[in-house]
């Protein structure tokens, strides 16, 4: 991601370079970088077990499934957001936003340009 941010502040690299790495970055971000799971359980308390990325839960079943429907409604929103309460899962919520604006922008960029 620092290597896409810097050739777009730098305008050293082609905008299909920099959509590339951003999208690759936002990948990471959202099925691969740890965080909480932070899906509600039974009690109606958040999951703090280890999870992969913003999209997928724990090693339960159960909470894979319900990561994935949050992320489709405005409850999802705030479970990313109580992800973030970690310092890592902080990075990760702004880095995958960074992330998808930095893509957006070079999209843009490569139709429009």
């Amino acid at each position: 991601m620092a290597v896409a941010v810097l050739g777009f502040v730098f305008h050293s690299l082609s905008w299909a370079v920099i959509l590339a790495l951003s999208l690759a970055a936002l990948g990471y971000f959202l099925v691969a970088a740890p965080v909480w799971c932070c899906a509600v359980t039974r009690t109606g308390e958040l999951c703090r077990d280890n999870s992969r990325g913003l999209l997928l839960g724990c090693h339960r079943r159960q909470h894979r499934w319900q990561r994935l429907k949050q992320t489709f409604t405005p409850a999802g929103g705030r479970a990313m957001l109580a992800a973030g309460k970690s310092a890592s899962g902080l990075l990760v919520l702004i880095g995958g936003l960074f992330a998808g604006v930095q893509a957006l922008i070079a999209a843009g960029g490569l139709i429009f340009h």
